[in-house]
């Protein structure tokens, strides 16, 4: 580990430290609640003590289910007034690009935010507040570093396990995945014992409403096409689990896979890529920092994965990322 990642870990422990002695601490995640924010917030939770609890107004559908397989405890915010401890001492933000990812007000009170990717709005942060953004594949691994140093003893199989499931998913079942991330999921699987099989199994067992089911059914239907060069484009709008319709576009033989999502007067831009495709030198990350560039918001993400929200339409948002895409290599426009 670099001498800066070092110090950043000792900052955020005696930030910790001092956050329990003013009172609780609310880890929040951000507005979307995937598997990486979410396991995220319950490790990091977990093992800080009874003092520390996770909490968001959102959970993924994989994120409702592992949580519910690992028993682990999160609350769910009231988007509109939310309720905070008396004595809140501090309020963790995990894998969030910006202030207003959580989706909510934060309290005026100490803050600390943990990401692993940078776009959009920077947070305003005072002398009391800090902010750890390292170049990982996951938020999941920064909060295992911290745990690793200084609460070894305190990571349970639970925590393990939301960590481990943090990485797989933000690495795309490690397709995406470099070095260090695949060191440490193996160290998280062997040393609690972890049946990858078993995880993975657990992970996918979600179980869809038939209103999800439709509204995943509409969006497949939707799909459209573009030839994009070197990459072939499947491209649709969703309702709900955009996450699942655009995996299964890339399963269905996509390069580069966007589902637009329209909710509360923004635009949500979901992007997979297959694992081709990065190593022919697409980076949806820096595309979704060009949709900032362009249109506002926040975005960002994995050269394999990636997000942009958003105040434009879904029309203007999926054309805005088109246009991008195709200046990245310098191709026309051949869409079917």
């Amino acid at each position: 580990m670099s001498q800066t990642r070092v110090e950043d870990m000792e900052r955020l422990n005696q930030w910790i430290g001092s956050a329990i002695k003013r009172g609780a601490i609310a880890v929040l995640t951000h507005r979307n609640g995937d598997m990486d924010t979410v396991g995220s917030a319950c490790a990091l939770a977990n093992i800080i003590g009874p003092t520390a609890r996770a909490c968001g107004i959102h959970l993924s559908t994989m994120a409702r289910a592992m949580i519910g397989k690992t028993n682990a405890d999160f609350l769910i915010l009231d988007e509109q007034s939310p309720s905070w401890p008396r004595n809140l001492g501090g309020v963790i933000i995990v894998d969030a690009a910006g202030p207003s990812q959580p989706g909510i007000e934060l309290p005026d009170v100490p803050k600390c935010i943990i990401d692993h990717h940078s776009a959009g709005e920077s947070f305003d942060l005072s002398e009391t507040d800090m902010e750890i953004n390292w170049d990982t594949c996951s938020t999941a691994e920064i909060i295992y570093a911290w745990a690793e140093k200084y609460a070894l003893t305190r990571i349970d199989i639970q925590s393990r396990m939301l960590l481990l499931a943090g990485i797989i998913t933000d690495t795309g079942r490690f397709r995406h995945a470099n070095a260090d991330a695949l060191a440490l999921a193996g160290r998280l699987a062997t040393d609690a014992e972890i049946d990858y099989t078993t995880l993975i199994e657990d992970m996918e067992s979600v179980e869809l409403n038939n209103s999800q089911r439709v509204a995943i059914a509409k969006a497949l239907s939707r799909v459209q096409t573009l030839d994009a060069g070197r990459w072939f484009l499947s491209y649709t709008r969703a309702g709900t689990n955009e996450g699942i319709v655009a995996r299964a576009l890339i399963t269905a033989g996509a390069d580069i896979a966007l589902v637009s999502r329209r909710s509360n007067g923004e635009t949500r831009l979901t992007a997979r890529a297959c694992r081709a495709a990065t190593r022919d030198g697409i980076n949806l990350g820096r595309l979704m920092q060009k949709m900032v560039e362009r249109s506002g918001g926040e975005g960002g993400g994995h050269a394999g994965a990636a997000g942009w929200t958003g105040p434009i339409d879904h029309t203007d948002a999926t054309s805005g990322f088109i246009s991008i895409l195709m200046s990245h290599q310098g191709v026309e426009n051949n869409g079917s």
